[in-house]
């Protein structure tokens, strides 16, 4: 096997150390699954190890496969760089595998990332909550997300810069009073998930209370909407997912804060990755889309 022939069945194998299987690094290289599968064979090969082991349904790095890609990652990563700041096309080294809440950000990201698909810009936009995002960076299954929260994210792996403030609101139907504090009680919440983030912040900043528990959960804004929309429920959301039915008169503001409750955006992308063309042309076309 010759050095350029060891090189990428390097790539292959590092792929797959990251993104834990086969099948995502086949994906993430543009090459088949028997492809992959042949070159991790190879590197078992010249290397004399088993590196990879059978673990459930998928695989697991063995001690050798660890310590092979502590090894190799830096120069593999290096070389990246190097090839892709001197390529003249660089900005079509796709695809981009980019990650987002569900429903919250969609409309505006397809809007602000369109028109890169006419530079050659390919794109896999994939849906989750930020600690599955930040984990699908660490770990090379996406090159950008979109991250709503960073207590606890590793800041020293990442590159982040800051998007857009959201401000989160308080609804209800139009037909329901004001709501006040002392009614906490009675009142019930839809929110996002069973740890009701937007209503944590929300009524820690307002009150310094923690949130109300859950009537209704489900990660999906357009349901939270319809579920306000259709009962007595209340809910907090972020004022640009609100804004149309704020305007048809369907919702309203409940509650008005003495200072909007904001909670501030983020794109992140694994350190010393946000230079390379392709992904810097994601970045910045997001960066200068920032808007509520």
């Amino acid at each position: 096997m010759s050095t350029a022939q060891e090189l990428v069945a390097l790539r292959s194998f590092l792929a797959v150390y990251r993104t834990g299987g086969v099948a995502r690094a086949a994906e993430q290289l543009g090459l088949s699954q028997p492809a992959v599968s042949h070159h991790l064979r190879a590197v078992e090969g010249f290397t004399g190890r088993p590196l990879f082991a059978r673990a459930g349904r998928g695989i697991a790095p063995t001690e050798a496969g660890h310590a092979l890609a502590a090894e190799i990652a830096p120069h593999l990563d290096g070389l990246d760089l190097i090839v892709d700041g001197r390529r003249t096309d660089a900005v079509d080294a796709g695809p981009v595998f980019l990650g987002s809440p569900a429903s919250q950000f969609d409309r505006h990201i397809a809007s602000a990332l369109g028109p890169l698909v006419d530079r050659g810009v390919s794109l896999r936009h994939r849906i989750g909550l930020s600690d599955d995002l930040v984990a699908g960076l660490l770990d090379d299954r996406l090159d950008i997300a979109v991250v709503t929260k960073i207590e606890g994210t590793p800041r020293a792996r990442l590159h982040l810069r800051h998007w857009f403030d959201e401000e989160f609101v308080l609804i209800g139907r139009p037909d329901q009073e004001p709501f006040r504090v002392e009614e906490l009680p009675r009142r019930r919440f839809v929110g996002y998930s069973e740890e009701m983030p937007m209503l944590r912040r929300y009524f820690r900043t307002c009150w310094g209370l923690p949130a109300p528990p859950a009537a209704v959960t489900i990660p999906d804004m357009t349901s939270i909407l319809t579920y306000v929309t259709d009962s007595t429920l209340l809910s907090v959301v972020p004022v640009h997912y609100a804004r149309p039915a704020l305007a048809a008169g369907r919702l309203a503001v409940l509650h008005r804060p003495t200072a909007p409750v904001l909670n501030p955006i983020y794109l992140a992308t694994r350190r010393n990755r946000q230079n390379r063309p392709h992904l810097k042309a994601v970045f910045d076309a997001l960066l200068a889309s920032a808007t509520q």
